[in-house]
């Protein structure tokens, strides 16, 4: 590559004004028939290398002063609703995760061996991902995956991050043109039903996220093509060896506080339950009001997002209807809406309305949640663990058994790593 990051940095505040763009079906056409021409020229370039370009172009947006990842910065809190610290802090998170050790690991998880994507008769298809919104940055996975795959592949900006894929989607035309030939962003709204018509006709594989509802009105259109990823949610479970002493429960107190707020607990892998054993030395009550002083602090280092007025509805909801409800304890935050915290005696499993609002329940034992969670396994994407490295195993066996596909320790759980199999489905393989 001969292109350097900061030969193009002029370019970038120029384009910066023309994206997102809503495109004609004949331009979206023509944007179509590249796309398959550049991933067919991919056949060419062995995938180790593929492997080791892209990872030269994740690390120009995580080196210091990135001129890509200072643009997102200035411009995603705008687009996103996200605080600008926020944005700071958590969006690296997202692209920490594609180093080119990572993507070799998935491949041979996957594959068995890289032989197999330089393989001539490798199957390459036109691969649609219709994004969603709720946090940013999501786009720079299929991006990254799709052309080390060696896949034609569209990305569907979501209304909740409209620029993000823009800018990534420069950031592989200035450093690697060829690479970026295999992908293309291209955004339709209401009214442009024949563009939308003409990507999903066109598209061999649609990749989808979001609600429910969403990807049941995108199975009519698309039929079997469709790979559809709709809501997920995730819990903390805190065993009571960590609550032995004050300091090491406020630790982990912390560390939850930290999973619930990042990204406004938005993601499917932001915890909405904590699970917390009874026994150890730091009560439930407690611990609770550890996690309440915690989030507090989070909201100073990491302020929320604003909230429209049916997000403030629903918090406001789930404050009554829980100070309603015999023997639940509520701590919430003063003069605002920033977090909320109910203490429960009893396991269910009752998703909050997000927006840094998380059930603390109180449990004899871990395990005794089985009965409780099983019901919803179709729903279980993550858990956070606080727990000693005796348990780990037996838990570990235990949570993925009701139906959990990431395991970390608590103040991880939003950068997960590509071992992470979102619904329990390899990522290329889904495509092919």
């Amino acid at each position: 590559m001969s292109h350097s990051l900061g030969a193009f940095q002029g370019n970038l505040v120029e384009d910066r004004d023309r994206v997102p763009v809503v495109l004609a079906p004949a331009e979206v056409g023509r944007i179509l028939e590249e796309v398959r021409a550049g991933a067919r020229k991919l056949r060419s370039i062995p995938v180790c290398e593929i492997i080791h370009r892209l990872g030269r172009i994740v690390d120009a947006w995580l080196q210091p002063k990135s001129p890509w990842m200072e643009m997102a910065r200035a411009q995603l809190p705008a687009a996103t609703g996200f605080h600008p610290a926020m944005i700071a802090h958590a969006l690296p998170f997202q692209l920490e995760a594609l180093s080119p050790g990572s993507m070799r690991w998935l491949v041979e998880r996957e594959f068995e061996s890289l032989a197999v994507l330089d393989d001539p008769e490798w199957p390459q298809r036109l691969v649609v991902h219709v994004m969603a919104g709720n946090i940013p940055a999501l786009a720079a996975v299929p991006m990254v995956l799709g052309v080390m795959a060696k896949q034609a592949t569209v990305v569907k900006p979501a209304m909740g991050d409209p620029v993000f894929p823009y800018l990534f989607h420069q950031s592989l035309r200035a450093l690697d043109p060829d690479l970026a030939g295999a992908v293309a962003v291209i955004g339709w709204q209401g009214g442009s039903a024949a563009v939308e018509q003409l990507v999903f006709a066109e598209a061999d594989v649609v990749v989808a996220m979001g609600g429910k509802e969403a990807m049941s009105a995108l199975q009519k259109r698309v039929g079997r093509k469709l790979r559809a990823y709709g809501p997920r949610l995730s819990f903390a479970v805190v065993a009571r060896e960590c609550l032995r002493v004050p300091s090491e429960a406020r630790r982990w107190a912390r560390a939850l506080a930290y999973d619930v707020s990042l990204w406004d607990q938005r993601g499917c892998l932001s915890p909405q339950i904590a699970f917390v054993e009874q026994g150890g030395n730091v009560d439930v009550m407690s611990f609770a009001h550890m996690v309440a002083r915690a989030l507090a602090d989070l909201c100073v280092e990491l302020p929320p997002r604003t909230l429209n007025l049916e997000e403030q509805a629903a918090v406001r909801a789930f404050r009554d209807e829980a100070e309603w409800e015999p023997g639940i304890h509520v701590v919430a935050s003063r003069g605002g809406l920033s977090w909320t915290v109910t203490v429960e005696p009893r396991a269910r499993f009752v998703p909050t309305p997000q927006h840094r609002c998380l059930r603390v329940q109180a449990v004899e034992e871990i395990e005794d949640v089985g009965p409780v969670l099983s019901p919803h396994h179709e729903l279980l994407e993550g858990a956070g663990m606080a727990a000693p490295a005796q348990r780990w195993p037996s838990l570990n066996r235990w949570l993925r058994s009701v139906g959990v596909h990431w395991v970390t320790g608590l103040g991880s759980m939003q950068r997960p790593s590509l071992e992470w199999r979102p619904g329990g489905r390899d990522r290329i393989k889904e495509w092919l």
